[in-house]
């Protein structure tokens, strides 16, 4: 796996996302032939999901053997999860996405997993990392939606590992980078949800609940 390969990749999934930010506003101005959105899910598939998954596969060709085979399967199970992620945000209601997303984003995993790989670290850290993101992406926690208040953080880490990959700034680093952007928001959010969920089940200790308190009539004494 050379510098060059990632680059290529990277490109690739970069141009994939600034083309899916692009599509549907494309098409709500000139109208759509009714192909777009059945393309749109191919190339969010290959784009997000089959190229970083085959990064992964290919990165593991060097060292043979069963850390081969790993990172094929780690690969294959990125692959797996981001096919679950877009089948359920195509499945999810319109007025709900607008809200926000159900599991990591498909963008920012992609990039992440890309970063991995360029980390050079062992195949076990790599396929950790990786199997990090695909839990993610499969995850039910609720993620903000790429508002225009978080764009610098949704769209921060690709741009930081793209000029790490091309000697704008130290590779490693901005790898590193990359991935903290893109998980810190998913792991953000899920400790919110875990400790707001046991705030909830918290039970009320000395609270009497009667007939008056909730409003029911007791009815006539006898």
């Amino acid at each position: 796996m050379t510098i060059a390969d990632l680059r290529v990749v990277a490109a690739l999934v970069a141009a994939g996302s600034v083309l899916d930010l692009c599509d549907g506003p494309v098409a709500r101005r000139f109208g759509s032939s009714g192909m777009g959105e059945r393309l749109d899910a191919i190339c969010d598939t290959v784009t997000f999901g089959l190229a970083p998954a085959v990064l992964v596969a290919a990165s593991g060709a060097g060292y043979g053997g069963l850390r081969y085979a790993a990172l094929i399967a780690t690969g294959g199970i990125f692959f797996v999860a981001m096919i679950l992620r877009l089948v359920r945000s195509w499945l999810t209601p319109s007025e709900e996405l607008s809200n926000g997303f159900q599991g990591m984003p498909s963008a920012p995993a992609s990039s992440a997993a890309i970063a991995a790989v360029g980390l050079g670290a062992s195949p076990f850290v790599t396929g950790l990392l990786i199997a990090l993101l695909a839990a993610l992406l499969v995850g039910d926690f609720h993620y903000p939606r790429q508002r225009v208040s978080l764009m610098p953080l949704m769209a921060g880490g690709p741009v930081v590992g793209l000029l790490g990959l091309w000697g704008f700034l130290p590779l490693r680093p901005a790898l590193v980078t990359t991935i903290l952007l893109a998980i810190a928001p998913a792991l953000v959010v899920t400790a919110a949800a875990w400790l707001r969920r046991d705030s909830l089940s918290i039970p009320t200790t000395g609270a009497e609940v009667t007939g008056s308190t909730i409003g029911l009539d007791p009815g006539p004494s006898s």
